[in-house]
């Protein structure tokens, strides 16, 4: 069986099991979403999703991570959680709080801080075993909301979140047929971030990686920021966006039907002009 389809059963059994797991799927259907295009060139997709408030507003400072137990470890995970095994050192979970059909949740077993470098490799296997998905990384300032747990996710691919660079916000891309040259060009790229922000622990940045006709494709997302200014606005002026991989790449997610309702094209120019970083 291959891992596509042990996924999909996995998704079978799991919604027969977990009531709040089908009913997160089934409000996918309901969920309102509205698109903005720049020409041709790049669409963005807001999709309202209030029950992705706890990771939009999760505090990931060091104190407030420490304080609470692990959600990704297996002991405080939902006792309904079941897994599919991946590579004898990952879990692919269902995520109880999708964005994307088939949404999984992939953390490594050991608690290792969230940290992508030498885990190419186990990404690009990924995408070899699931060429109907896109696997994605959220660095622990951009997004991730345990950074303290290495984990990955995947979701079924829409041509939404295929997109390259544009003049809104930063996408480095990696293609290549051979898997070698492609984890040493994601090398060279992560040692030219780090020269960028040698100050920080990871360089910056979320990772969208899929195939795509028979060629590995790697799109690097450089971050300057891990939230827009908006985030910490106060009362009408705020907009509550916590951009991770999934909205860099055009679909952003809005957990506040206010927000929803109010968020326009200027916005979104603004929010991705404060956390990504413009490359040479």
């Amino acid at each position: 069986m291959n891992l596509q389809t042990e996924i999909n059963e996995l998704f079978v059994k799991q919604q027969d099991e977990w009531e709040q797991l089908k009913k997160a799927i089934e409000q996918l259907d309901k969920i309102r979403e509205k698109e903005f295009s720049w020409g041709d060139t790049f669409t963005v997709r807001v999709q309202f999703n209030p029950a992705r408030m706890t990771s939009t507003a999760a505090k990931t400072d060091k104190e407030a991570v420490e304080k609470r137990p692990c959600f990704l470890c297996e002991t405080n995970r939902p006792l309904l959680q079941r897994g599919v095994p991946f590579l004898g050192k990952y879990s692919i979970l269902c995520n109880p709080f999708p964005i994307l059909r088939n949404h999984v949740t992939i953390p490594i077993h050991s608690h290792v801080p969230q940290r992508i470098r030498n885990k190419t490799g186990d990404i690009l296997t990924l995408t070899e075993e699931l060429p109907d998905y896109i696997v994605f990384y959220n660095g622990p300032k951009c997004g991730a909301s345990a950074p303290d747990h290495f984990h990955l996710q995947a979701g079924l691919k829409t041509s939404l979140l295929l997109q390259g660079d544009n003049a809104l916000r930063s996408c480095l891309t990696i293609e290549s047929e051979n898997r070698k040259e492609t984890e040493e060009l994601f090398e060279d790229v992560y040692q030219y971030l780090r020269h960028c922000q040698p100050e920080e622990e990871e360089p910056m940045m979320n990772v969208i990686a899929f195939t795509e006709e028979n060629k590995y494709k790697l799109h690097l997302y450089p971050r300057r920021a891990h939230r827009p200014r908006h985030y910490y606005e106060e009362g009408s002026r705020q907009l509550l966006i916590s951009p991770g991989a999934l909205d860099m790449a055009g679909l952003i997610i809005s957990v506040r039907e206010e927000d929803f309702d109010k968020i326009e094209r200027q916005d979104i120019e603004e929010i991705y002009s404060q956390v990504s970083m413009p490359v040479i």
